[in-house]
């Protein structure tokens, strides 16, 4: 797992993704009975899982964690043809974070991630230079939480910069201790 603090809230979500599984043990008493009891799992059904367990339980052999569809080879071929239109709000607010973790699993998921990141990156730049009234945009309803973030970091550093420019940003005064 990625490096993250133990009370980040994002961090936290972005593992309770679901990723498929496969048994490699039978179960007792966590399937579902049509009667309302419970019943047995049988070794090699699919399940999905919240990443953190799935994860927690590949280390220990008890399932196969399986390939999620959102990092498959179909899904990261679209994601390299043309980052900009897949919406990543859409797949989850997560996007970025999860994809860490999944990194650590599949090596070619974290070029992936980084050659989208930059991609969207520049388009994010752009739209921070046209105002402040964007939200209505397609690309920026598409944006992942960490995409969002770093769009209202470039527009407060867009107004910071015209503020500095017309001479708003600071002020000098004179010290009361000079005469």
């Amino acid at each position: 797992m990625s490096g993250a603090s133990y009370y980040d809230i994002d961090d936290i979500l972005s593992v309770q993704e679901r990723v498929p599984c496969v048994l490699q043990v039978d179960l007792d008493g966590l399937g579902s009975s049509g009667s309302g009891g419970t019943s047995k799992v049988h070794r090699n059904s699919r399940q999905t899982l919240p990443f953190w367990m799935a994860d927690r339980l590949n280390e220990e052999d008890y399932v196969n964690m399986e390939v999620s569809p959102m990092f498959s080879k179909q899904a990261n071929r679209m994601y390299a043809a043309s980052p900009e239109s897949i919406q990543l709000r859409a797949i989850t607010q997560h996007y970025y974070q999860f994809g860490l973790h999944v990194g650590d699993l599949i090596p070619e998921v974290p070029q992936v991630l980084r050659n989208m990141y930059m991609q969207r990156l520049q388009k994010i730049a752009q739209i921070s230079q046209q105002g402040q009234n964007v939200e209505s945009l397609d690309f920026v309803q598409s944006l992942d939480k960490s995409e969002a973030h770093m769009l209202k970091l470039c527009q407060n550093s867009q107004r910071a910069m015209a503020e500095w420019q017309q001479n708003k940003a600071y002020t000098l005064k004179k010290a009361p201790v000079l005469p």
